[in-house]
């Protein structure tokens, strides 16, 4: 193998960990060539173009958590990368109220009962709060009590994960649950005066053409590396110990270091020879979760002023409503807007009625007084098959086994949300790949 090869580094996916392993191989000096199936980089990420229209597939935005991370996404976006204010809401009972979850909504929009049962359920957990939590369903009743968690967030995250809360890990909150201040709680409450939340924050970062441009500028990049469009990879041959060559359009070609950011079970399904039996048994029973995404473009300036709006009613099948122009004006063109609606599912359903799913989520939001009719002017509807992870109480054992047995190949790095079954963020997944990609310089 050439000196030049043992420098290039074999990505499997052009979504954000892939392109972000790619960004930071360019910055150390290493070679990369990325295998992507679709026709485009960002995966579940990317930046879709309908007309005049621009809309992300997801509900993306920037928070800037991670110093280095935030500015090398500003080096890479410069003037391009926008500093937003735009808090999001929860639609219940016909009523919006603030998220994260604002006290002066709580108090002023539910009656005394329940909000009595609030304070008392928050100042509880105060005197008793717990350090470690064994479920999702502990982190929001430690954090918001029974009232709050069972009015607003039990009930959308079993829509959103398809499990009870009490079947979900912990890390699921994803860093979102913080603390009510009882001390505004009781001011708010005893004086009837409403005080400036200290838990509503809807500023972030977000790039002025949609989150996918983080991609296509990495993408864009002169000498950044090569990437195969429309090339899945179909086999993995290894010798027990090592990942020896990829098989893509019936080519076989040698690797050095592999880096793969698929799904864990697809990947493990295309090792050459084939895994154990017991392997195969696991990654059986790991699953992961869909979204229909329903586009609908209005001929109106706004739906709303909202970044997100959330669903946690169980008689709404869908989860969260977006609107890409509240991120960014250039997403729509003047007196126009696009709103997008996410619908949850599991792998196993029947993805040939994208008819139904529109329809439906058009009649509910037209019932809600959310858009008109006559407003509409044409919809679309996009399918993500691997969307989320579901984090299970049990899965941890399961994907713990699948990992050590990938642990086996040396040259292999399994790296992503999909890939580690972890519920990762933008900023998490370029921190981890500034790591990784040190990490194997350090093996050259």
């Amino acid at each position: 193998m050439s000196k030049n090869n043992k420098k290039t580094i074999h990505i499997i996916g052009a979504g954000p960990a892939g392109m972000a392993t790619s960004y930071y191989a360019n910055k150390n000096n290493l070679n990369s060539i990325i295998y992507e199936s679709s026709d485009d980089v960002g995966g579940n990420c990317k930046t879709l173009k309908e007309g005049n229209f621009l809309f992300d597939l997801g509900a993306h935005r920037l928070h800037d958590k991670n110093y280095e991370v935030t500015r090398a996404i500003k080096e890479l976006l410069d003037k391009d990368l926008l500093e937003v204010n735009s808090p999001s809401k929860i639609f219940w009972k016909d009523k919006f109220f603030n998220f994260p979850l604002q006290i002066t909504d709580i108090l002023f929009k539910l009656n005394f009962k329940t909000k009595s049962k609030i304070i008392f359920e928050n100042i509880v957990n105060k005197l008793s709060s717990k350090i470690e939590f064994n479920s999702f369903e502990d982190v929001a009743y430690n954090n918001y009590g029974k009232t709050i968690s069972n009015l607003f967030l039990t009930n959308y995250t079993k829509k959103l994960w398809g499990r009870s809360c009490n079947e979900l890990l912990p890390e699921i909150s994803g860093g979102r649950l913080k603390n009510l201040n009882i001390r505004s709680i009781l001011k708010e409450f005893i004086f009837n005066k409403k005080l400036k939340s200290q838990h509503l924050d809807g500023k972030f970062l977000y790039p002025r053409y949609g989150y996918g441009t983080i991609f296509e500028t990495i993408k864009n990049m002169n000498g950044l590396h090569k990437i195969h469009l429309n090339s899945p990879i179909t086999k993995l041959l290894h010798n027990n110990k090592k990942i020896n060559k990829i098989i893509y359009h019936n080519k076989e070609v040698s690797v050095e270091h592999l880096v793969s950011t698929l799904p864990i079970n697809l990947l493990i399904k295309m090792l050459d020879p084939i895994a154990d039996n017991h392997i195969l048994e696991k990654i059986d029973s790991i699953s992961y979760r869909g979204l229909k995404l329903c586009a609908i473009f209005l001929d109106v300036e706004r739906c709303s002023d909202n970044a997100s709006i959330y669903f946690p009613s169980k008689n709404i099948p869908f989860t969260r409503l977006y609107e890409p122009k509240n991120r960014s004006n250039y997403m729509a063109p003047k007196n126009q807007t696009c709103i997008v609606i996410e619908i949850p599912y599991n792998q196993n359903l029947n993805r040939n009625n994208d008819d139904y799913f529109m329809d439906m989520v058009i009649e509910i939001l037209i019932d809600k007084k959310i858009i008109k009719r006559k407003n509409i002017l044409f919809s679309k509807l996009i399918d993500m098959p691997f969307a989320y992870p579901i984090l299970t109480l049990d899965v941890k054992e399961k994907i713990s086994c699948l990992l050590e047995y990938l642990k086996r190949f040396k040259n292999l790095n399994n790296f992503g949300r999909n890939a580690e079954f972890k519920y990762l963020h933008t900023h998490d997944l370029f921190n981890s790949a500034n790591h990784l990609i040190k990490s194997i310089k350090n093996q050259i």
